[in-house]
């Protein structure tokens, strides 16, 4: 049986937190969701992480200032940036494994960008 995906979610509203939580629920995939990019610094470092989604805007560190500073510390993570705007063109610039999806997202939409981001980045996550 494959180790499951650990996914560490960071999104400072708690409604889209939750109902994003139960989006992303599989067997296979342990998430942990995080109101700040403080709290998520702290989980990151304390426990390995696969694939990290973050909000764009949260309410002191920014989701991209959190992005650069996990792949400080694991330039291997899958990191998916969430704004309700177009972000792809800033991130390419950033490697192969971080990207950016628009709000609101479904849970496919999150699947195949993970799909993508493997692929891309050569991880074996």
């Amino acid at each position: 049986m494959p180790s499951p995906q650990r996914i560490l979610y960071v999104e400072d509203n708690s409604i889209v937190r939750e109902v994003t939580m139960e989006l992303l629920a599989q067997e296979q995939r342990d998430i942990v969701a995080v109101a700040t990019a403080e709290e998520a610094l702290l989980e990151f470092r304390e426990h390995p992480f696969n694939v990290v989604i973050t909000d764009v805007s949260l309410p002191q560190m920014s989701g991209l200032d959190l992005a650069r500073k996990l792949l400080d510390i694991d330039p291997t993570v899958l990191i998916i940036v969430a704004s309700g705007y177009y972000l792809d063109l800033t991130l390419q610039k950033w490697g192969p494994n971080v990207r950016a999806i628009v709000k609101p997202f479904e849970a496919a939409d999150i699947d195949v960008l993970i799909a993508e981001l493997r692929k891309a980045s050569g991880a074996g996550h």
